[in-house]
C-alpha cells in the first residue's frame, strides 16, 4: 500500500472515529426524548437541542467523510484500481468482498443525510420523521462504519 494511500485511511479512521463517539455520547443523552414529537420539538431545552444539533452535524460530517475518504480509499486499495468507477459499483463491489455491511443500507444513510441537510422551517413534521428514524437507525449506520473501520484496520495491519 502506498503512504500517501495508508495515510488517508489511517486519517479517516481518527476522524469517524471521533464523530462515531460523539454520535454516541449525545444519543445517549437523547434517550429520554425519543421517539420525538412535534410539540417535544418545539419545546425542547437549549441544552437538549445542542445535544440534537452535534448528534446531526457529526452523522452528516461522517457520512460524508466515508462516503469521500474511506470508502473510496479502501476500494483503491481492495482493487488497486484508481480509476473513475461510478460510486454505486463501488459499493457493491464492497459490499460483495464483506467490507461493506449493505450497499442499500448506505442508500438509505444517504438519502437521511441529504432529507437532514435540507430542512424547511415550513415541514417541521418531515422533520421530526427524520431525526426519529435517524436516531432509530443510528446503531446501524455504526455497524456499518465498524464494519469498515475492522476491514480497513485488518488490511492497514497486513501491510
Amino acid at each position: 500500500m502506498n503512504a500517501t494511500l495508508k495515510a488517508t485511511l489511517e486519517s479517516a479512521l481518527v476522524e469517524n472515529d471521533g464523530h462515531s463517539a460523539i454520535i454516541q455520547e449525545n444519543r445517549n443523552l437523547l434517550l429520554p426524548l425519543f421517539p420525538l414529537t412535534l410539540d417535544k420539538l418545539e419545546n425542547l431545552q437549549k441544552t437538549d437541542m445542542a445535544y440534537v444539533d452535534q448528534l446531526l452535524y457529526r452523522f452528516l460530517k461522517m457520512q460524508d467523510s466515508l462516503g469521500t475518504r474511506l470508502i473510496p480509499g479502501l476500494y483503491s486499495f481492495l482493487e488497486a484500481d484508481d480509476n473513475p468507477r461510478p460510486f454505486l459499483d463501488r459499493l457493491r463491489r464492497m459490499e460483495k468482498l464483506g467490507v461493506l455491511t449493505s450497499e442499500e443500507d448506505w442508500q438509505l444513510f444517504r438519502e437521511l443525510r441529504n432529507n437532514l441537510a435540507h430542512e424547511y422551517p415550513d415541514s417541521k413534521d418531515q422533520t421530526v420523521e427524520n431525526l426519529n428514524q435517524l436516531f432509530q437507525e443510528m446503531p446501524r449506520f455504526l455497524d456499518l462504519y465498524t464494519v469498515l473501520k475492522e476491514q480497513t484496520r485488518a488490511r492497514l495491519d497486513q501491510d
